[in-house]
Protein backbone atom coordinates (compact mmCIF):
# COMPACT_ATOMS: atom_id res chain seq x y z
CA UNK A 1 0.00 0.00 0.00
CA UNK A 2 1.45 3.27 -0.76
CA UNK A 3 0.70 6.50 0.25
CA UNK A 4 -0.86 8.79 -2.04
CA UNK A 5 -1.67 12.42 -2.52
CA UNK A 6 -4.59 12.76 -5.05
CA UNK A 7 -4.92 16.42 -6.80
CA UNK A 8 -7.48 17.74 -8.73
CA UNK A 9 -10.36 19.50 -9.28
CA UNK A 10 -13.60 18.48 -7.43
CA UNK A 11 -16.82 19.82 -6.20
CA UNK A 12 -18.44 22.08 -7.54
CA UNK A 13 -16.92 21.64 -10.58
CA UNK A 14 -18.40 18.85 -12.46
CA UNK A 15 -17.58 17.18 -15.81
CA UNK A 16 -14.83 14.39 -16.58
CA UNK A 17 -12.16 14.80 -14.01
CA UNK A 18 -14.22 15.28 -11.14
CA UNK A 19 -16.56 12.48 -11.96
CA UNK A 20 -13.06 10.35 -12.61
CA UNK A 21 -11.31 11.52 -9.04
CA UNK A 22 -14.71 10.53 -7.06
CA UNK A 23 -14.83 6.98 -8.63
CA UNK A 24 -11.24 6.52 -7.92
CA UNK A 25 -11.47 7.58 -4.60
CA UNK A 26 -14.74 5.46 -3.71
CA UNK A 27 -13.64 2.27 -5.87
CA UNK A 28 -10.39 0.08 -5.94
CA UNK A 29 -7.86 2.00 -5.59
CA UNK A 30 -8.98 3.86 -2.15
CA UNK A 31 -9.02 0.08 -0.93
CA UNK A 32 -5.94 -0.19 -2.44
CA UNK A 33 -3.66 2.82 -1.33
CA UNK A 34 -3.63 5.09 1.56
CA UNK A 35 -5.59 7.90 -0.72
CA UNK A 36 -5.54 11.38 0.84
CA UNK A 37 -7.77 14.22 -1.72
CA UNK A 38 -6.81 17.60 -2.28
CA UNK A 39 -9.32 19.18 -4.15
CA UNK A 40 -7.84 22.27 -6.54
CA UNK A 41 -11.08 23.96 -7.69
CA UNK A 42 -12.50 27.03 -6.86
CA UNK A 43 -16.03 28.60 -6.26
CA UNK A 44 -15.65 31.86 -8.29
CA UNK A 45 -16.48 32.44 -12.06
CA UNK A 46 -14.59 29.84 -14.18
CA UNK A 47 -11.37 31.15 -15.47
CA UNK A 48 -10.30 28.04 -17.42
CA UNK A 49 -6.95 28.39 -19.58
CA UNK A 50 -6.63 32.08 -19.20
CA UNK A 51 -3.71 34.00 -17.86
CA UNK A 52 -5.58 36.05 -14.87
CA UNK A 53 -4.50 37.40 -11.82
CA UNK A 54 -6.78 35.55 -9.90
CA UNK A 55 -5.61 31.98 -11.83
CA UNK A 56 -2.14 33.11 -11.01
CA UNK A 57 -3.08 33.51 -7.27
CA UNK A 58 -4.87 30.61 -7.19
CA UNK A 59 -1.76 28.17 -9.09
CA UNK A 60 0.66 29.41 -6.58
CA UNK A 61 -1.13 28.80 -3.26
CA UNK A 62 -2.19 25.44 -5.04
CA UNK A 63 1.63 24.63 -5.37
CA UNK A 64 2.07 25.58 -1.48
CA UNK A 65 -0.93 23.58 -0.73
CA UNK A 66 0.70 20.53 -2.86
CA UNK A 67 4.36 21.19 -1.38
CA UNK A 68 2.82 20.68 2.10
CA UNK A 69 0.58 18.21 2.26
CA UNK A 70 2.92 15.55 -0.15
CA UNK A 71 5.42 15.32 3.16
CA UNK A 72 5.49 11.95 3.77
CA UNK A 73 3.22 10.91 0.41
CA UNK A 74 4.92 8.34 -2.26
CA UNK A 75 3.25 9.28 -4.86
CA UNK A 76 1.60 12.21 -5.78
CA UNK A 77 -0.94 11.72 -8.70
CA UNK A 78 -1.92 15.25 -10.65
CA UNK A 79 -4.84 15.37 -12.88
CA UNK A 80 -5.36 17.91 -15.26
CA UNK A 81 -6.46 18.71 -18.77
CA UNK A 82 -2.68 19.53 -19.91
CA UNK A 83 -3.85 21.90 -22.38
CA UNK A 84 -3.52 24.76 -23.76
CA UNK A 85 0.03 26.56 -22.41
CA UNK A 86 -1.41 27.83 -18.92
CA UNK A 87 -2.81 24.66 -18.16
CA UNK A 88 0.87 22.93 -19.20
CA UNK A 89 2.52 25.26 -16.96
CA UNK A 90 -0.07 24.93 -14.18
CA UNK A 91 0.39 21.64 -14.10
CA UNK A 92 4.26 21.56 -14.07
CA UNK A 93 4.33 24.24 -11.01
CA UNK A 94 2.19 21.74 -9.17
CA UNK A 95 4.40 18.63 -10.03
CA UNK A 96 7.23 20.18 -8.93
CA UNK A 97 5.70 21.17 -5.85
CA UNK A 98 5.18 17.28 -5.40
CA UNK A 99 8.75 16.32 -6.56
CA UNK A 100 10.34 19.21 -4.42
CA UNK A 101 8.88 17.04 -0.95
CA UNK A 102 10.76 13.55 -2.25
CA UNK A 103 7.20 12.15 -3.89
CA UNK A 104 6.97 10.15 -6.99
CA UNK A 105 4.22 12.24 -9.38
CA UNK A 106 2.22 10.89 -11.91
CA UNK A 107 0.43 13.23 -14.41
CA UNK A 108 -2.87 12.31 -15.42
CA UNK A 109 -4.07 13.79 -18.78
CA UNK A 110 -7.33 14.53 -19.60
CA UNK A 111 -7.55 17.49 -21.98
CA UNK A 112 -8.99 15.99 -25.56
CA UNK A 113 -7.39 19.14 -27.65
CA UNK A 114 -4.12 18.30 -26.56
CA UNK A 115 -3.72 16.58 -30.18
CA UNK A 116 -4.36 19.59 -31.68
CA UNK A 117 -2.46 22.01 -29.20
CA UNK A 118 1.09 19.83 -28.72
CA UNK A 119 1.78 20.49 -32.24
CA UNK A 120 4.58 23.18 -32.63
CA UNK A 121 8.21 23.31 -31.81
CA UNK A 122 7.38 25.50 -28.92
CA UNK A 123 4.10 23.72 -27.41
CA UNK A 124 6.75 20.74 -27.34
CA UNK A 125 9.25 22.22 -25.74
CA UNK A 126 7.13 23.42 -23.12
CA UNK A 127 5.32 20.32 -22.19
CA UNK A 128 8.88 18.45 -21.80
CA UNK A 129 9.85 21.32 -19.29
CA UNK A 130 6.89 21.00 -17.51
CA UNK A 131 7.02 17.69 -17.20
CA UNK A 132 10.46 17.29 -16.13
CA UNK A 133 9.18 16.46 -12.43
CA UNK A 134 7.14 13.75 -13.26
CA UNK A 135 7.76 10.35 -13.33
CA UNK A 136 5.57 9.10 -15.57
CA UNK A 137 2.70 10.53 -17.77
CA UNK A 138 -0.86 8.97 -18.28
CA UNK A 139 -3.33 9.52 -20.57
CA UNK A 140 -6.24 8.35 -21.15
CA UNK A 141 -7.09 8.13 -25.42
CA UNK A 142 -5.01 6.59 -28.32
CA UNK A 143 -3.85 9.79 -29.71
CA UNK A 144 -3.26 11.81 -26.54
CA UNK A 145 -0.92 9.01 -25.62
CA UNK A 146 0.53 9.08 -29.37
CA UNK A 147 1.27 12.89 -28.98
CA UNK A 148 2.47 13.06 -25.67
CA UNK A 149 5.03 10.46 -26.24
CA UNK A 150 6.21 12.28 -29.15
CA UNK A 151 6.88 15.28 -27.02
CA UNK A 152 7.99 13.47 -23.79
CA UNK A 153 9.40 10.02 -25.31
CA UNK A 154 7.76 6.66 -25.10
CA UNK A 155 8.82 5.48 -21.84
CA UNK A 156 7.85 8.32 -19.93
CA UNK A 157 4.05 8.05 -21.25
CA UNK A 158 1.33 5.08 -20.97
CA UNK A 159 -2.22 4.80 -21.85
CA UNK A 160 -4.94 3.44 -19.52
CA UNK A 161 -8.33 3.68 -20.05
CA UNK A 162 -10.99 5.53 -18.06
CA UNK A 163 -13.49 3.14 -16.56
CA UNK A 164 -16.88 3.52 -14.97
CA UNK A 165 -18.73 1.90 -12.11
CA UNK A 166 -20.90 -0.01 -13.78
CA UNK A 167 -22.56 -1.54 -10.60
CA UNK A 168 -23.77 1.89 -10.27
CA UNK A 169 -25.98 2.21 -13.13
CA UNK A 170 -28.62 -0.01 -13.47
CA UNK A 171 -30.68 -0.04 -17.41
CA UNK A 172 -34.00 1.51 -16.84
CA UNK A 173 -36.93 -1.12 -18.37
CA UNK A 174 -39.07 2.26 -19.73
CA UNK A 175 -39.59 3.54 -23.22
CA UNK A 176 -40.72 7.20 -23.14
CA UNK A 177 -43.51 8.76 -24.93
CA UNK A 178 -42.06 10.68 -26.65
CA UNK A 179 -38.44 9.44 -26.71
CA UNK A 180 -35.62 11.33 -24.03
CA UNK A 181 -32.82 12.21 -25.63
CA UNK A 182 -29.70 12.96 -22.52
CA UNK A 183 -27.05 15.20 -23.36
CA UNK A 184 -24.86 15.58 -20.20
CA UNK A 185 -21.84 17.69 -19.86
CA UNK A 186 -20.53 21.87 -20.27
CA UNK A 187 -23.20 24.01 -21.54
CA UNK A 188 -20.80 25.42 -24.36
CA UNK A 189 -20.41 25.29 -28.02
CA UNK A 190 -17.03 23.12 -27.97
CA UNK A 191 -19.14 20.15 -26.44
CA UNK A 192 -21.56 20.64 -30.01
CA UNK A 193 -24.14 21.63 -27.58
CA UNK A 194 -25.60 23.73 -30.01
CA UNK A 195 -24.95 20.95 -32.77
CA UNK A 196 -27.90 18.71 -30.77
CA UNK A 197 -30.13 21.81 -30.37
CA UNK A 198 -29.56 22.11 -34.24
CA UNK A 199 -30.55 18.62 -34.68
CA UNK A 200 -33.65 18.92 -32.29
CA UNK A 201 -34.91 21.67 -34.15
CA UNK A 202 -34.84 19.80 -37.61
CA UNK A 203 -36.24 16.73 -36.29
CA UNK A 204 -39.36 18.33 -34.86
CA UNK A 205 -39.56 20.05 -38.00
CA UNK A 206 -40.30 17.04 -39.84
CA UNK A 207 -42.35 15.75 -36.67
CA UNK A 208 -40.14 13.47 -34.95
CA UNK A 209 -41.35 13.55 -31.60
CA UNK A 210 -38.75 14.11 -28.44
CA UNK A 211 -37.37 15.77 -26.05
CA UNK A 212 -34.08 17.13 -25.12
CA UNK A 213 -32.81 16.65 -21.43
CA UNK A 214 -29.66 19.05 -21.09
CA UNK A 215 -27.78 18.04 -17.52
CA UNK A 216 -24.66 20.42 -17.10
CA UNK A 217 -23.30 23.67 -16.31
CA UNK A 218 -20.83 26.30 -16.49
CA UNK A 219 -17.98 25.99 -18.78
CA UNK A 220 -14.60 26.17 -17.55
CA UNK A 221 -14.37 29.17 -19.92
CA UNK A 222 -16.79 31.06 -18.22
CA UNK A 223 -20.62 32.45 -18.31
CA UNK A 224 -19.93 33.83 -22.06
CA UNK A 225 -19.12 30.65 -23.25
CA UNK A 226 -22.61 29.13 -21.88
CA UNK A 227 -24.72 32.02 -23.15
CA UNK A 228 -25.25 31.28 -26.59
CA UNK A 229 -26.20 28.34 -26.07
CA UNK A 230 -29.02 28.94 -22.55
CA UNK A 231 -30.26 31.30 -25.82
CA UNK A 232 -30.44 28.39 -28.29
CA UNK A 233 -32.01 25.93 -25.70
CA UNK A 234 -35.06 28.15 -24.54
CA UNK A 235 -38.54 26.44 -25.67
CA UNK A 236 -36.55 24.10 -27.16
CA UNK A 237 -34.52 21.71 -24.33
CA UNK A 238 -34.80 21.48 -20.28
CA UNK A 239 -31.94 22.87 -18.53
CA UNK A 240 -31.78 20.50 -15.72
CA UNK A 241 -28.62 22.06 -14.26
CA UNK A 242 -26.00 20.07 -12.92
CA UNK A 243 -26.67 16.92 -10.50
CA UNK A 244 -23.76 15.31 -8.07
CA UNK A 245 -22.52 11.68 -8.87
CA UNK A 246 -24.91 10.12 -6.77
CA UNK A 247 -27.61 11.57 -8.90
CA UNK A 248 -26.00 10.46 -12.17
CA UNK A 249 -27.27 7.06 -12.42
CA UNK A 250 -30.88 8.18 -12.63
CA UNK A 251 -30.81 10.73 -14.57
CA UNK A 252 -29.49 8.07 -17.32
CA UNK A 253 -32.23 6.23 -16.31
CA UNK A 254 -34.81 8.71 -16.92
CA UNK A 255 -33.48 9.13 -20.79
CA UNK A 256 -34.05 6.34 -23.82
CA UNK A 257 -30.78 7.55 -25.82
CA UNK A 258 -27.92 9.41 -24.76
CA UNK A 259 -26.04 11.99 -27.44
CA UNK A 260 -22.37 13.51 -27.27
CA UNK A 261 -21.73 15.56 -30.22
CA UNK A 262 -18.49 17.32 -29.08
CA UNK A 263 -16.00 19.00 -31.35
CA UNK A 264 -13.06 17.24 -29.28
CA UNK A 265 -13.14 14.68 -26.26
CA UNK A 266 -10.45 12.07 -25.02
CA UNK A 267 -11.96 9.22 -23.63
CA UNK A 268 -15.71 10.89 -22.51
CA UNK A 269 -16.90 9.32 -18.76
CA UNK A 270 -20.22 10.52 -19.85
CA UNK A 271 -20.15 8.11 -22.87
CA UNK A 272 -19.18 5.13 -20.91
CA UNK A 273 -22.05 6.30 -18.06
CA UNK A 274 -24.56 5.98 -20.33
CA UNK A 275 -23.21 2.63 -22.03
CA UNK A 276 -23.35 1.43 -18.34
CA UNK A 277 -26.83 2.31 -17.74
CA UNK A 278 -28.04 0.21 -20.85
CA UNK A 279 -28.16 3.33 -23.36
CA UNK A 280 -27.90 3.55 -26.92
CA UNK A 281 -25.17 5.98 -27.92
CA UNK A 282 -25.20 8.87 -30.70
CA UNK A 283 -21.62 10.53 -30.62
CA UNK A 284 -19.04 12.57 -32.54
CA UNK A 285 -16.21 10.79 -33.84
CA UNK A 286 -13.51 12.30 -31.79
CA UNK A 287 -11.16 10.94 -29.02
CA UNK A 288 -11.78 7.47 -28.87
CA UNK A 289 -15.73 7.63 -29.04
CA UNK A 290 -15.25 5.07 -31.73
CA UNK A 291 -13.62 2.52 -29.93
CA UNK A 292 -15.94 2.83 -27.30
CA UNK A 293 -19.21 3.00 -29.37
CA UNK A 294 -19.29 0.36 -31.70
CA UNK A 295 -21.89 -0.03 -34.36
CA UNK A 296 -23.66 -2.79 -32.31
CA UNK A 297 -23.90 0.34 -29.25
CA UNK A 298 -25.16 3.19 -30.98
CA UNK A 299 -23.91 5.65 -34.07
CA UNK A 300 -20.76 7.89 -34.62
CA UNK A 301 -21.11 10.66 -36.59
CA UNK A 302 -18.92 13.72 -38.19
CA UNK A 303 -17.95 16.55 -35.95
CA UNK A 304 -19.78 19.71 -36.39
CA UNK A 305 -22.79 18.27 -38.67
CA UNK A 306 -26.35 18.51 -37.40
CA UNK A 307 -27.77 17.17 -40.36
CA UNK A 308 -26.37 14.04 -40.26
CA UNK A 309 -26.80 14.15 -36.08
CA UNK A 310 -30.68 14.70 -36.53
CA UNK A 311 -30.14 11.05 -39.00
CA UNK A 312 -28.67 9.12 -36.82
CA UNK A 313 -31.26 10.31 -33.76
CA UNK A 314 -33.84 9.77 -36.00
CA UNK A 315 -33.26 6.40 -36.67
CA UNK A 316 -33.28 5.28 -32.62
CA UNK A 317 -36.37 7.41 -32.12
CA UNK A 318 -38.44 5.75 -34.66
CA UNK A 319 -37.29 2.49 -33.58
CA UNK A 320 -37.56 1.42 -29.77
CA UNK A 321 -36.48 -2.45 -30.35
CA UNK A 322 -33.80 -0.65 -31.71
CA UNK A 323 -32.65 1.37 -29.11
CA UNK A 324 -33.45 -1.81 -26.59
CA UNK A 325 -31.03 -3.97 -28.74
CA UNK A 326 -28.03 -0.98 -28.85
CA UNK A 327 -28.36 -0.60 -24.93
CA UNK A 328 -28.00 -3.91 -24.07
CA UNK A 329 -24.81 -4.01 -26.54
CA UNK A 330 -23.76 -1.27 -24.71
CA UNK A 331 -24.25 -2.12 -21.04
CA UNK A 332 -22.07 -5.40 -22.06
CA UNK A 333 -19.44 -3.36 -23.81
CA UNK A 334 -18.92 -1.17 -20.76
CA UNK A 335 -19.14 -4.45 -18.32
CA UNK A 336 -16.75 -6.56 -20.39
CA UNK A 337 -13.93 -3.86 -21.04
CA UNK A 338 -14.08 -0.45 -19.31
CA UNK A 339 -14.84 -0.93 -16.08
CA UNK A 340 -13.45 1.50 -12.89
CA UNK A 341 -12.14 -1.80 -11.36
CA UNK A 342 -9.64 -2.41 -14.66
CA UNK A 343 -8.99 1.07 -14.28
CA UNK A 344 -7.94 1.42 -10.68
CA UNK A 345 -5.88 -2.18 -11.39
CA UNK A 346 -3.50 -0.42 -14.28
CA UNK A 347 -3.10 2.93 -12.05
CA UNK A 348 -1.96 0.42 -9.21
CA UNK A 349 0.54 -0.71 -11.32
CA UNK A 350 1.97 2.84 -12.89
CA UNK A 351 1.85 3.61 -8.95
CA UNK A 352 4.28 0.35 -8.22
CA UNK A 353 6.79 1.30 -11.25
CA UNK A 354 7.47 4.13 -10.32
CA UNK A 355 7.84 3.42 -6.75
CA UNK A 356 10.68 1.15 -7.75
Amino acid sequence: MSKVLLVGKGYPDRGGIPTFLHTLQGGELGQLHDITFLNVAHFGTPEGGEVTAGNIGRTLQDARRVFRMAKGQDVVHLHSALAPAVTVARAGLLAAAGRLRGAKVIVHAHGGNIETWLTSRRTRLLMRLAMLPASHVVAVWSAGERTLAGALGSAKVSLIDNGVDVERFVPAAVDHRPPRILYVGLLTPRKGVLDLIEASRLLKQDGVEHELLLVGGMPDEGPEAAAPVLAAADGVAQLLGTRPPEEMPAAYADADLFCLPSWWEAMPLSVLEAMAAGLPVVASDVGDVSRLVTPECGAVVPVKDPVRLAAALRTLLADPELRRQQGEASRKRAVEHFSSSATALAIDRVFHDVRR
